[in-house]
C-alpha cells in the first residue's frame, strides 16, 4: 500500500530539520501541510538570525550544507542485538572539536561548543526513533510507541553510549563535571554528569551527520538502527513472533477462511464478561497499590487485579496482571483469570445451569 506517493514498507527521513515537512517521514503529506509553510519561514528567520550573529561575533562566514534523505526501514530478527557497531567518525575537524567542547572551554572567536550540535542531535535522534518504531510495531498504540521511543532516546540510554564509546574521555569541560571515567558519586550528581553525557552523544550524532552531508545521515541511522536494536531486543523479537503466529489460524487456516474469529481477537475483558458474567453478577478491576517503577524504562508499572462478586463467591480475586498502562495491566488480569480454566470451568457450568432454569421457567431468579 503506498500514501503520499511513498510505501509504508519504507520511511523517508530528510536532513532538514527546521523546513523539512514532518509527514515525508511517515509518508502522509496531508496531516501536516498546513504547518508547513510556518516552518519553512521559520527557517529562513533562524537562518537569518544566525547570520546577524556570526557577523557581530566575527565568526567565519560558512554554512552547514543540508544533509541528503535517507531511506530508514524496520527492525527485523536477524539485526545483531548484542555486538558494539562501529563509531561513524565525524569527518568535519572544526565539528569534531566541537562536540567536545564545553562552552566555559572555549577561547578563541569563532569556536564552537557542543551546545547547538547537541540541540540538532536530539531533534535527529528523535525523529529517527520514531520512524524505526512506527514501521517495526504496526499496531503499536500511540502511547506504548511513546514509551519505547523514550527508552531508546532517555538520557540513561545516550550517556551509557558516550562511555562505551569512551566519548567523555574526549571532552573538554571543566573539571567540576568529571566526565571522565564511570558514573560515580550521589544520586544527584550521577544525574547531572548522565544529562551532560547523553547531550554529548547528541552533539556528536550532530557532527557525524553535519560533517558528511552526501553519507552522514546514511551512515548515522544505520549505526542507531544497531545500537537501539539491544535497547528493544525483547519487544522485537516478540513484534515478529506474534506475526508468524497471526499467519495461520490454530486449526491451520489462513486468516480470513475460518468461519469464526479465533478466541485471541477478543478483548480478555470482553472474553472474560461474556464467558461469567450475569446479571447480579459483578466483574470489578481494582489498583493493586501505587505503581511501581519498571526497571527498563523507569516508567510507572501498574498492577490491577480481577474480582468476581456472584456465583457463590465474594470479593474472589480471579487474576492479576502488571503493564505499562493501566488498561493493559487489567487485560493482562482477565487473560490470567480466564487461564485459569479450572476456575472458570465451575463459573461457567454455574453460568449454564442458570440459563437452563430461566429457560425452563422463564423466571430470573
Amino acid at each position: 500500500m503506498v500514501l503520499g506517493g511513498v510505501g509504508i514498507g519504507s520511511c523517508c527521513l530528510f536532513g532538514r530539520l527546521l523546513g523539512c515537512r514532518l509527514s515525508r517521514i511517515f509518508g502522509i503529506e496531508s496531516a501536516f501541510d498546513n504547518i508547513a509553510p510556518a516552518i519553512e519561514s521559520l527557517s529562513r528567520s533562524l537562518s537569518s538570525e544566525s547570520s546577524k550573529a556570526r557577523k557581530v561575533e566575527d565568526r567565519p562566514k560558512q554554512s552547514l550544507r543540508i544533509p541528503t534523505s535517507v531511506t530508514l526501514t524496520p527492525w527485523s530478527p536477524i539485526d545483531d542485538f548484542t555486538a558494539l557497531p562501529p563509531l561513524p567518525p565525524i569527518l568535519d575537524p572544526a565539528l569534531d572539536q566541537a562536540v567536545f567542547t564545553h562552552s566555559g572551554m572555549v577561547t578563541k572567536p569563532g569556536e564552537m561548543s557542543y551546545e547547538r550540535l547537541e540541540w540538532i542531535g536530539d531533534a535527529y535522534l528523535y525523529l529517527m526513533a520514531t520512524a524505526f518504531i512506527y514501521q517495526t510495531f504496526p499496531e503499536l498504540p500511540a502511547g506504548r510507541a511513546s514509551q519505547y521511543r523514550e527508552t531508546l532516546i532517555k538520557n540513561l540510554t545516550l550517556s551509557k553510549y558516550t562511555v562505551d564509546y569512551g566519548l567523555n574521555n574526549r571532552t573538554r569541560f571543566p573539571a567540576e563535571f568529571d566526565l571522565h571515567g564511570r558514573l560515580g558519586g550521589n544520586s544527584a550528581t550521577q544525574k547531572n554528569k548522565r544529562k551532560v553525557l547523553g547531550d554529548v552523544f547528541e552533539a556528536y550524532v550532530a557532527g557525524a551527520i553535519l560533517g558528511d552531508p552526501e553519507q552522514g545521515l546514511a551512515r548515522v541511522s544505520a549505526w542507531m538502527k544497531a545500537l537501539w536494536s539491544k535497547e528493544l531486543s525483547e519487544e522485537i523479537r516478540k513484534e515478529f513472533n506474534a506475526r508468524q503466529q497471526r499467519v495461520k489460524q490454530p486449526n491451520g487456516q489462513e486468516p480470513g477462511t475460518s468461519s469464526q474469529a479465533p478466541v485471541q481477537d477478543l478483548n480478555p475483558k470482553v472474553h472474560l464478561s461474556k464467558a461469567i458474567g450475569a446479571t447480579g453478577v459483578k466483574i470489578s478491576y481494582r489498583d493493586e497499590g501505587e505503581p511501581k517503577k519498571e526497571k527498563k524504562t523507569g516508567l510507572p508499572w501498574y498492577t490491577v487485579g480481577v474480582y468476581l462478586d456472584g456465583w457463590g463467591v465474594t470479593n474472589l480475586p480471579m487474576g492479576f496482571g502488571s503493564a505499562l498502562s493501566k488498561k493493559e495491566a487489567g487485560s493482562k488480569a482477565a487473560q490470567a483469570a480466564f487461564d485459569n480454566k479450572k476456575m472458570i470451568k465451575g463459573f461457567v457450568k454455574k453460568k449454564q445451569e442458570l440459563m437452563a432454569a430461566v429457560e425452563a421457567t422463564g423466571v430470573v431468579t
